[in-house]
């Protein structure tokens, strides 16, 4: 199993933030994890302050978070396997964890209703799923070290035979 994650809890706590965490991932008629704890759990900070009750809905929250966290990584694996990156990645490349934070948030926010123009949600994932559908094609690179050539191979050039060759103009020009 890939140890590499492509976005973590604080990735997201950062942006879109624990607002919309604790909204996107309330199952219908559930109140909210209080944004404000969601941070501190994320953060491990103290907890003194809540009670046992919070708690445990502030965890079931990050455990959804996660499950969305883990079908991302799969997601990528797959597209990053195609063109033949050895997984884990040594290192991931930023552009990874935006495309990642695009994808989880748009699975997050699994019942809003809106369109490509108007939404950043759905539009920043539409962006995301392109980018590595080419990347799986070798049209985009991640600017890791490629294992593959790209796409396409090396320019081979197909023509007729030769009409003048050396021997054939051997006594033009005397």
């Amino acid at each position: 199993m890939n140890t590499t994650r492509y976005i973590t809890h604080a990735d997201l706590a950062e942006h879109p933030g624990t607002a919309e965490l604790a909204q996107c991932t309330a199952q219908d008629g559930e109140v909210p994890v209080p944004p404000s704890l969601l941070a501190v759990v994320i953060a491990r900070g103290d907890t003194a302050d809540w009670t046992a009750d919070e708690l445990v809905q502030a965890n079931v929250t990050l455990g959804r978070i996660d499950e969305v966290i883990t079908d991302t990584q799969g997601l990528i694996d797959g597209f990053l396997r195609q063109r033949g990156h050895r997984l884990p990645l040594a290192a991931v490349p930023p552009l990874l964890t935006r495309w990642a934070r695009a994808i989880v948030r748009y699975q997050l926010n699994r019942n809003r209703v809106g369109d490509e123009k108007t939404d950043p949600v759905i539009r920043d994932y539409k962006e995301a799923m392109a980018y590595l559908e080419k990347v799986a094609a070798g049209k985009y690179s991640l600017g890791i070290e490629d294992p593959l050539p790209p796409a396409g191979g090396v320019p081979q050039v197909t023509g007729p035979g030769r009409t003048f060759d050396m021997h054939s103009l051997r006594d033009f020009g005397k």
